[in-house]
């Protein structure tokens, strides 16, 4: 399985890339803005989970505090 994250600033379009997966028999998902943040902070995670020394200031400014 594979998944795919689209961000359409207009729902007119959303509503379009949904209905074109639903004919081709794909599952469809809306996440909501709790779950889109989260993903964000994971990815930033991730990328700081590859260095070898991060400074607390180095975290504050990829968390953006």
């Amino acid at each position: 399985m594979e998944t795919v994250i689209i961000n359409a600033d207009k729902k007119t379009d959303m509503s379009l890339l949904l209905a074109l997966a639903k004919k081709f028999g794909m599952n469809t998902r809306t996440l909501t803005r709790a779950e889109v943040e989260d993903w964000h902070l994971a990815k930033k995670i991730e990328a700081g989970m590859k260095t070898l020394d991060v400074s607390r200031k180095e975290i504050m400014k990829a968390l953006g505090k």
